[in-house]
């Protein structure tokens, strides 16, 4: 029952400052030491198996699901991690979606911005591919972004780079660095 409190509790605060926190159990996993989590820093709450929801005048701007979520209220930052599954994180704007998994993401709500970090690899609804190791989802502005290599897929099509500003479907983007580009797979009309 202590958990179920310290849960509600969580989640009334982060739906405060605009994120709503959901849990679906503990699946056995056990609650890390405090310095396990961050050096030095000591988490208000633990919970897990998790999932936070943004929403913004009754539009889904993104939702994240993770196997724990440490809260550091007086930073303003929450930090999602994975035990056994990736975190999962889907990025909304204008009816359009992003699914990407990683290692861990940290949520600054006061910042409006979600980083993901570790073995990323978002998906555009449209089909695109990203890989890289670090992630920045700018909410105000609907933007990603990074400063990591990327490498970017489409229907044969393989473009790496270093550093890259996009939109959720990864339509429109713009690298700081052009690695390469190369096209794989069968071409059409031949035999």
């Amino acid at each position: 029952m202590r958990s179920r409190v310290v849960g509600l509790v969580a989640a009334g605060v982060a739906a405060a400052g605009g994120a709503l926190l959901l849990w679906g159990g503990t699946a056995g996993l056990p609650l890390p030491a405090p310095s396990a989590i961050l050096p030095g820093g000591r988490p208000d709450v633990t919970l897990l198996g998790v999932r936070v929801v943004e929403d913004r005048a009754g539009e889904r701007l993104w939702e994240a699901a993770a196997d724990r979520a440490t809260i550091f209220e007086g930073e303003g930052r929450t930090l999602l991690t994975r035990e056994v599954q990736p975190v999962r994180i889907t990025l909304y704007s204008d009816g359009r979606t992003l699914e990407s998994v990683a290692d861990r993401a940290v949520i600054r709500v006061d910042r409006r911005e979600v980083v993901l970090e570790g073995g990323i690899t978002a998906r555009s609804d449209q089909g695109i591919t990203l890989r890289t190791e670090r992630l920045t989802w700018l909410a105000d502005r609907r933007s990603l972004e990074t400063d990591a290599p990327v490498t970017i897929t489409r229907a044969g099509l393989t473009v790496e780079g270093e550093g890259m500003q996009a939109d959720v479907t990864l339509e429109r983007l713009k690298l700081k660095v052009h690695r390469g580009s190369r096209v794989t797979g069968r071409t059409k009309g031949r035999s």
